[in-house]
């Protein structure tokens, strides 16, 4: 697994997007920016983002693991 962590646009939207995910329902345009990250970062994603959650700080980030193949690393 690979964390990602990517800037929220502000508190109100973060919310709407957590209960969301907590509904079972995706953010397309999240899960592309994760999965575009783990590419940047060298790593070939395997799997669909899982979003994990808020951070508490500022700026307010969403967290996803995203699945990677370690093999060809």
């Amino acid at each position: 697994m690979f964390r990602i962590e990517i800037p929220a646009t502000d508190r109100a939207e973060a919310a709407r997007v957590q209960a969301m995910y907590q509904r079972g329902n995706r953010h397309v345009g999240l899960d592309d920016e994760a999965t575009a990250e783990v590419w940047k970062a060298g790593y070939t994603p395997v799997g669909r983002p899982q979003f994990v959650g808020l951070t508490n700080g500022d700026p307010l980030l969403y967290r996803f693991d995203v699945p990677v193949d370690t093999s060809s690393r």
